[in-house]
């Protein structure tokens, strides 16, 4: 209610603004021919109803009724009735009223009340600040449109992202209970060191993922986190090789943007059919640009459609949370060899998209 209050003092007060602007303009541009200021803001004054009347139809009927939503036809006619009428009006108030008080002994209200060429002038008089007030309200309504637009193109956006990371939760918890079952039908000794591995990364979930951003040093502890717990279950049947060169402890991303991928080497390369199993990750960060690699050995009948099938939601929610976080400022090569997958990812990680 006190808003509401404000905004209407405010409105009225430059509204207010506006027209002693163009009462003080007029009179100070037509006094300053003959020096007869005073004469002139009298009958600014007087004339002054016949350019209220229309502007405020324009601004509070015509333009929000007829041309916001495009009924251009009917704005035109309309506008055009509305010009004439108060155009008559204004060289009528002139003709019988102006002429005699102030300009007698010209003679100009011997002229026709009629006559086309005063009438032209009339209408140029009554709508000059028509269409000043009209200019300055299309620009607040379409910055205010564009404001609109902006913000609910970002809820969108955060939506979006929301939901992706929504995905990618119970799509990586259901992959770390296989494993955790996996070492619990073998009776493996390693069980208990699963379960604590998987109350980490829900204690990450559950917590640090809510922040938008976190720091590359925690995205790297939490995938170390699920290098361990699959070393649990793999055991000897899988060499893994990590590396990290990190120099900005301070750079941030989005919280499990990278897990995917590693999620998928695990994936396809600890395949049984394979001899030898291997995964390489390596993590470089050097001033903002971040270098991201993972590469696999691979089955020989595994074919790249199957990396990015229907069915890896994390592969492809991982895609598109790079779209939307770092548009144009990132890279991703997804690379098949015979017998390896190589995924490449460059980020400049210099300023994310909020």
């Amino acid at each position: 209610m006190i808003e509401r209050i404000l905004y209407e003092k405010n409105r009225i007060y430059y509204h207010f603004l506006f027209w002693l602007g163009y009462i003080l303009f007029y009179t100070v541009f037509w006094g300053s021919y003959e020096g007869n200021y005073y004469d002139q803001f009298l009958q600014l004054l007087f004339l002054l109803p016949w350019k209220i009347i229309p502007t405020y139809i324009t601004l509070y009927y015509l333009m929000p009724k007829y041309l916001y939503p495009k009924k251009m036809v009917m704005y035109v006619v309309l506008s055009l009735i509305l010009a004439t009428s108060m155009a008559l009006i204004d060289r009528y108030m002139s003709w019988r009223y102006v002429y005699r008080w102030f300009y007698f002994e010209e003679g100009h209200w011997k002229d026709p009340v009629w006559y086309f060429p005063k009438i032209l002038n009339s209408l140029i008089r009554v709508y000059t600040p028509v269409f000043v007030a009209m200019a300055i309200k299309l620009q607040r309504f379409f910055y205010q449109k564009d404001q609109i637009n902006k913000t609910l193109e970002k809820e969108k956006v955060e939506t979006e992202l929301k939901f992706l990371k929504a995905q990618i939760h119970p799509h990586f918890l259901f992959n770390t209970l296989n494993s955790i079952y996996s070492l619990s039908l073998a009776k493996s000794a390693k069980t208990p060191d699963a379960v604590l591995g998987l109350s980490k990364f829900l204690d990450y979930m559950l917590y640090d993922c809510n922040d938008k951003l976190i720091t590359v040093e925690k995205e790297w502890e939490q995938l170390m986190n699920l290098v361990e717990l699959e070393r649990l279950r793999y055991g000897d049947n899988l060499t893994i090789t990590t590396t990290l060169k990190d120099d900005n402890k301070e750079s941030l991303i989005p919280p499990l943007l990278l897990l995917p991928f590693v999620e998928n080497a695990f994936k396809h390369g600890a395949d049984n059919l394979i001899e030898d199993s291997w995964i390489n990750i390596d993590l470089k960060l050097d001033n903002q640009q971040l270098q991201f690699m993972v590469e696999n050995s691979k089955a020989s009948a595994e074919t790249e459609a199957i990396l990015d099938s229907d069915k890896n939601i994390g592969l492809k929610n991982v895609k598109r949370r790079l779209d939307l976080f770092f548009p144009d400022k990132h890279e991703l090569k997804i690379l098949e060899e015979p017998d390896s997958f190589l995924v490449k990812l460059e980020i400049d990680l210099s300023g994310p998209s909020s």
